[in-house]
């Protein structure tokens, strides 16, 4: 039996909770810390804070490692008994749905339907206060409650004054923007307190470090500094998290389908194509014809090594020997360089100057849209199915 790069591929899950979180350790202290009147003081204090960012920021998981981890424990430690929940609110898009699954994470069972959401949450609120509870309701992608119904806002920031002198709620805000904001009545902002924490995407290095945190999920030496710098510079373009640890999973299995020990650049080549957004192939037929001799001879160096580029010294030669295959006058320089910033300028294609490892300065030419072997594929087809690189 073949032998998986996988040792355990649950740490890659968009599931899976971290021990740590690189670069996101400074925004869960600050929102331990907005939450630290309700970890000492649950019965007197509420709190509600908007975590923004765009998708793969990190935002739900500083959200649950609060909910989750912290909050609770240190609740605990001053006596407290703090309860937690996380919803989605494009699966629950009402404040109804809402608090029938607040209810049943106390063990209380409620229909879906026949209970006014002021029943039920009445219902919650007493439960909560019966059995001395504070409970954190975490709404995320809140925006898509807020469209649904614009006074769902105004209900969240008003839930501290069900009990005055007796807190039993909190809540934290998720979302990609504030844009929703712009939905609701003046009231219902003065009522926000402006408590905020706003994330950015990750650049490279970021995801290179969350990537390697998670390289426990695969054998040792299936994942190499080069593979993860590869998928880092693929992801950086979205700044996603989540999308870096979708590719090198994806990634993973493809080196399982071929047998292969190793998570080889073609393979995150392969998975990248699988993901959004992908090479429309319809673009091919636009190029010129030494345009797609280029990106053969790209692709074929590409395939038969296991480098995430080529120098364009190497793409050169092997595009000439491709042209005198085919009895095709190769371009000089001038014009290969020429096709090589367009195929660049159209996104088939990456370039950058060399780094570390390479002597002297050159072109690095590489793919993430789309593997080799499926870009010669495509090639192929439509014009030279009779060679083969």
């Amino acid at each position: 039996m073949t032998r998986s790069v996988f040792r355990d591929e649950t740490i890659l899950l968009q599931e899976y909770l971290p021990h740590q979180i690189p670069h996101r350790e400074a925004q869960l202290k600050k929102l331990e810390l907005y939450f630290q009147s309700v970890a000492q003081n649950a019965s007197k204090a509420s709190q509600t804070v908007m975590i923004t960012g765009p998708v793969g920021s990190g935002k739900t998981m500083i959200a649950k490692k609060l909910l989750f981890e912290s909050l609770p424990r240190k609740a605990a430690l001053y006596g407290n008994l703090v309860k937690v929940l996380h919803v989605n609110c494009r699966i629950d898009r009402t404040l109804q749905a809402i608090m029938v699954k607040a209810l049943k994470s106390l063990g209380q069972s409620y229909p879906t339907r026949g209970y006014s959401f002021e029943e039920l949450l009445t219902a919650l609120v007493e439960e909560l206060r019966s059995n001395r509870m504070h409970l954190v309701i975490a709404f995320d992608e809140v925006d898509s409650l807020v469209t649904s119904d614009p006074t769902s806002l105004y209900t969240i920031t008003r839930l501290r004054e069900l009990a005055p002198g007796n807190q039993v709620l909190s809540s934290i805000l998720i979302s990609k923007t504030t844009d929703y904001l712009k939905k609701v009545d003046l009231s219902t902002l003065s009522s926000l307190q402006w408590n905020e924490i706003s994330l950015d995407g990750y650049p490279s290095e970021q995801l290179f470090d969350i990537i390697n945190s998670r390289s426990e999920a695969f054998t040792d030496g299936a994942l190499d500094d080069d593979a993860i710098q590869f998928v880092a510079d693929i992801a950086a373009v979205y700044g996603d998290a989540r999308y870096a640890l979708d590719l090198v999973w994806r990634a993973g299995k493809l080196a399982d389908d071929s047998e292969s020990p190793r998570v080889l650049p073609e393979h995150i080549r392969s998975a990248k194509a699988s993901l959004p957004p992908q090479l429309r192939k319809e673009e091919l037929t636009y190029l010129t014809t030494h345009q797609k001799l280029l990106l053969m001879a790209i692709s074929a160096l590409l395939k038969k090594g296991d480098s995430t580029s080529v120098t364009i010294g190497e793409v050169e030669k092997s595009y000439t020997a491709l042209c005198e295959n085919m009895n095709v006058t190769a371009y000089h320089h001038t014009q290969v360089w020429s096709d090589v910033n367009e195929l660049s300028r159209k996104g088939i294609i990456e370039t950058q100057l060399s780094g570390k490892g390479v002597r002297g300065r050159t072109t690095m030419i590489g793919l993430s849209l789309v593997s080799a072997k499926e870009l010669m594929g495509e090639l192929e087809k439509g014009m030279v199915a009779d060679v083969r690189a």
